[in-house]
């Protein structure tokens, strides 16, 4: 889906009335209402098991690592990137290499 699709959908969306931030999240698969998981107890840890269409979703399975990420409408989990990591890395390595350089910049 391109840009363009995107927002023209969300434009037809709007139209319409929906607000996707106070729209209820939906389960995986397409069932009706939100999916409820239960906080348990793992070890001396607290967990959550995910059920497989979760999983499909994220792209995860047994030792995949995830990412939690605060969001305006709670956390986000989504699978670990390490192209990203890699990136968000070389950001940090050229900020500290190039830090005066940023901060005159900056004025």
């Amino acid at each position: 889906m391109t840009d363009e699709e995107k927002r023209k959908g969300v434009a037809e969306a709007s139209a319409a009335g929906f607000d996707a931030d106070r729209a209820p999240a939906k389960a995986p698969g397409g069932k009706g209402g939100p999916l409820k998981l239960k906080v348990r107890k793992i070890g001396n840890s607290l967990g959550v098991v995910l059920p497989k269409e979760v999983l499909a979703k994220l792209g995860a399975a047994e030792g995949t690592e995830l990412t939690v990420a605060d969001a305006p409408e709670g956390v986000v989990l989504s699978h670990l990137d390490e192209d990203i990591l890699e990136q968000i890395e070389a950001g940090r390595r050229a900020m500290k290499r190039y830090r005066n350089a940023l901060r005159e910049l900056a004025k």
